[in-house]
Parts: C-alpha cells; sequence; structure tokens
C-alpha cells in the first residue's frame, strides 16, 4: 500500500522525537525491571541494533515466554536470530523460575499458535490452547507432543513441500470466487475508505485459466493507495504455497509442535535467504499437519517493502486459513490482516485487510492430477476441516 498524500518535516520531526522520548523514557524508568513484549516492540521499532538489545536482555531479563507468533514478530521488526534465541533461553528461564514457586502459578497466555486478536473474535478456525508454565522445553511445543529429530525435521520439510507442489496442480484445476477488500480505519475504527473488487477464477471455452473481475465499485480510499503489487500479493502470496521448486530460496527453521482445534501440527518459520529484485517472497511462520504434510495456516507479511522515488510500498501482515476441500487438499479461504503501516513521510495508517475464497469447483478437463494418495497412500485424511471464520 502507498499514501496518497505527504506530511510537513515539522510533523515528522515531531513523530521522531516521541520516538526518542518514549526510548530515552525506557531506558531510565524500566532500568531495573525485566522486558517486557511491548518493551522489545519498542526498541525494535526504533531501530536499536540486536546487540544492543541482546545486553539488556541479559542484564534485566525479561517477563514473558517466547512462542512461534512472538519470534516470527520480533523478526519481521528486524530481530536477528541471536536476539531471538537470547530471548528463548530468557523466557525459558521465567518458565523455570515460575514452576519453583512455592504457589500454583496462574495459567499462563497461549504459547501455541493463536489466530490475531481480530480473527479471534470472529471465531477464527485456528485456536491454541494455554502451556503449562512449568513446561521449558527449548522449542514451544505442547504438552504430550513429541518433536522430531533433526533428521525427522528435514524429511518433514521436505514431503510438506512436495505435497504443497501437488496441491498447487491441483488447486489449477478449481475454479472458485474472490474477494478482496481493503479498508481504510479512522480513530475510532471507522471505516472511512475502502477498496473492493471480487473475481471469478476460471476457464474460457478454450481450456484458458482467466481471471475475471466480477465486482469493482469505485475505492474511495483516502491515505492509502491499492498497488499492482498489492494486487499480486492477492493472487499467490498471502494464499502462500510452498512448494519443492520454491524451496531452495527460503530458510525454514522448526518452531515447535502445537495442538490447534482438532488437528496437531509442526511450526515452521519462513524466511527468504535472498532478495531478488523485483521479487515479492513470504516471510513467516507456517503451520503444517502432522498427518497430512499440509499447510493449514500461515502468518507474516510480504518482503520486500518498495522505496523508490514515488514513495514506499508497504505491506501489512496477515493471517491466512485453509479448510479442506473434497476431503484431500488444504485450500485458502480466508485471509484476515489488521495493521498499522507506517510510512516515513505520512501519518499512520490503520487499514484492514479481508481476502475470501469460495465455491471451489473442480474444473473437468484432460488434464491429470496427481492426489495426495498418490504420494502416501498409507493416510488418508479423516481429520474434520476447522470451521471457517464468521463473515
Amino acid at each position: 500500500m502507498k499514501p496518497t498524500s505527504n506530511v510537513t518535516k515539522k510533523v515528522v520531526l515531531g513523530i521522531a522525537l516521541m520516538m526518542l522520548a518514549g526510548l530515552l523514557g525506557l531506558a531510565t524508568a524500566l532500568a531495573d525491571q525485566p522486558l517486557s513484549k511491548e518493551d522489545l516492540t519498542l526498541l525494535l521499532l526504533g531501530n536499536s541494533p540486536s546487540d544492543k538489545i541482546i545486553q539488556m536482555v541479559e542484564q534485566r531479563g525479561i517477563d514473558f515466554q517466547m512462542d512461534p507468533d512472538l519470534a516470527k514478530k520480533f523478526h519481521d521488526l528486524g530481530a536477528s536470530d541471536g536476539l531471538i534465541d537470547t530471548l528463548q533461553k530468557a523466557g525459558n528461564r521465567v518458565a523455570a523460575a515460575t514452576s519453583r514457586a512455592p504457589a500454583p502459578a496462574p495459567e499462563s497466555k497461549p504459547n501455541a499458535p493463536a489466530a490475531p486478536a481480530a480473527a479471534s473474535a470472529a471465531s477464527a478456525p485456528v485456536a491454541a490452547k494455554a502451556k503449562p508454565a512449568a513446561a521449558t522445553p527449548t522449542t514451544p511445543s505442547a504438552p504430550g507432543l513429541k518433536d522430531p529429530s533433526p533428521e525427522e525435521i528435514q524429511h518433514i520439510i521436505r514431503e510438506f513441500a512436495a505435497k504443497e507442489k501437488i496441491f498447487r496442480e491441483a488447486r489449477n484445476n478449481y475454479t472458485y470466487h474472490q474477494i478482496n477488500k481493503v479498508q481504510e480505519l479512522g480513530h475510532d475504527n471507522e471505516v472511512v475508505g475502502a477498496f473492493e473488487q471480487e473475481w471469478d477464477i476460471l476457464y474460457d471455452d478454450s481450456g484458458k485459466r482467466i481471471e475475471r473481475v466480477t465486482y469493482a465499485p469505485t475505492p474511495t480510499l483516502k491515505g492509502l493507495i491499492v498497488t499492482q503489487e498489492d494486487i499480486e500479493n492477492f493472487r499467490n502470496i498471502q494464499p502462500f504455497v510452498l512448494t519443492t521448486d520454491e524451496l531452495p530460496e527460503y530458510e525454514v527453521k522448526y518452531l515447535g509442535h502445537v495442538k490447534v482445534d482438532e488437528i496437531t501440527a509442526y511450526v515452521f518459520s519462513v524466511r527468504p535467504k535472498e532478495i531478488q529484485k523485483n521479487r515479492l517472497y513470504f516471510q513467516g511462520v507456517v503451520w503444517v499437519d502432522d498427518r497430512d504434510l499440509q499447510i493449514v495456516k500461515s502468518e507474516g507479511k510480504t518482503v520486500p517493502e518498495l522505496k523508490g522515488k514515488k514513495g514506499q510500498n508497504l505491506f501489512p501482515r496477515f493471517t491466512t486459513w485453509r479448510e479442506q476441500i473434497d476431503g484431500k487438499f488444504w485450500f485458502p479461504t480466508y485471509t484476515l490482516a489488521d495493521d498499522t503501516l507506517y510510512f516515513p513521510n505520512g501519518p499512520p495508517v490503520h487499514m484492514k485487510e479481508i481476502i475470501r475464497y469460495t465455491d471451489y469447483k473442480q474444473f473437468k478437463s484432460g488434464v491429470r492430477i496427481l492426489t495426495v494418495e498418490s504420494i502416501d497412500k498409507e493416510k488418508e485424511p479423516t481429520t474434520p476441516p476447522p470451521a471457517a471464520p464468521n463473515k
């Protein structure tokens, strides 16, 4: 998304001074207190070097435990792998200290992946259970769920990437309807502007796959412009698919084994190894069903954020949920982004993005589509899909 207008240097300077004042206040008022999640976020937003934050964490400690969502969030804000490792260790010490307390500790906040706050209110399909405070694994796995060995982890990554490749081929033989909506929100979260397009993804009489715009009212956005890169996001990045072909381009790290609703899943962080010119990538976390070895949820953002003479194009953090279609594959059905975009030469813009994928129907053609059974005949998915978020 791009801003539609600039602000004066005085406003920009004021914002910078406010951030500086906040950082100075953090350094003085909290000098002897453990760092909170909000403290870490403020430091990273202020471009504090990771090595300096590591020193602060080692000196003061933290008052929370790490989980896949926080690891992804801090990575996206610029935290180095070394800082994430330091936070993991500090969080484990918090858990260990809690378990040694004489009185029973209250149930901790969920460390398994949970839907973002806006999606939770809509009964999002992937909801996590809290982890007892006494558990202190090196990865945020749920109690009773075994972490695979390093060799097994690499095998799991190869397997789910192979199945993602087959899923992409299969999805290309489905027609469906896609609703793309971007809302600009005011100070009281009221809608002050909107962009909306609806597409039918189908085939013409010759069997060629086409995208037909069926609804496109005049946009009323005031502080944002939906760019061609945003449209590319709607098509390819937000319904993220990580296949064997793309796997060499990404660094994939195991984060944990968690329970989400009726299923259990492996959690992986995904980051591009190298940013190629004129390419957009996904950076975030994916949840892979440990039975079907298919992605059931992804959360992150599009990178890189584009800078040029005409301004900066920022992308919101989003979550995409999948559901089983036809009992074989997990298809993206709902994407939600509720984020504030901080433009360097303009005021921050609170925006919300909702994408729905509906009416999946297999296109009957002569193209042969492999199925999951052709890879692994012993695994027949029986887990019911989670319910989609309320509309």
